[in-house]
């Protein structure tokens, strides 16, 4: 009984250190474009990691993962270039990604960049891509609400609360048969 207990224990704990990054909103919509290229609109959600890290003096994550839309179309994940580059969140400062930004897939669209250009105003961000995307627009992010429980973490407690349970049970009925 007690290596079960400590078997469930340990993969709760693995389970429960899979879902424990931040996540933060983010939201763009062009104001200008480049080349008469289309508007753009994102929406979002970058996954972040638990340690922070010291980049040009700012507070920040390192994005592990990205999902929403690209003007309705769904982002598929993160672009991993040669090298599989880091990309930054920022908590602190005036922007939230790092210069080099985030780059990620949607649909049949590669390589998607979406960053802060030097030389603009903190809220403004630029979105580039497969030759037709080129534009300029305001953005920002917030902390995501608070997550519920994802189904692995409910049946985790759950399970342990029969383990408990069982466990107390089993003790019970064992000193009644000792003392009857």
């Amino acid at each position: 009984m007690k290596k079960l207990a400590l078997g469930i224990a340990a993969i709760a704990a693995f389970m429960s250190s899979q879902v424990s990054a931040a996540e933060f909103d983010f939201r763009f919509d062009t104001t200008r474009t480049f080349f008469d290229g289309p508007f753009q609109t994102i929406r979002g959600v970058f996954t972040t990691s638990d340690t922070a890290v010291d980049r040009f003096g700012q507070t920040a994550y390192a994005i592990t993962g990205i999902s929403g839309t690209i003007n309705d179309v769904a982002i598929s994940g993160l672009f991993a270039a040669p090298g599989d580059p880091t990309y930054y969140y920022f908590t602190t400062g005036p922007t939230f990604l790092d210069g080099s930004g985030v780059r990620f897939n949607a649909g049949a669209a590669q390589n998607i960049a979406f960053f802060h250009q030097d030389g603009v105003p903190a809220t403004e961000y630029r979105v580039n891509g497969n030759g037709t995307i080129s534009a300029f627009g305001t953005a920002s992010s917030s902390p995501a609400a608070a997550a519920v429980p994802e189904p692995a973490a409910w049946l985790m407690m759950i399970a342990g609360f029969g383990i408990v349970g069982g466990a107390v049970r089993r003790r019970t009925i064992g000193a009644t048969v000792a003392t009857g």
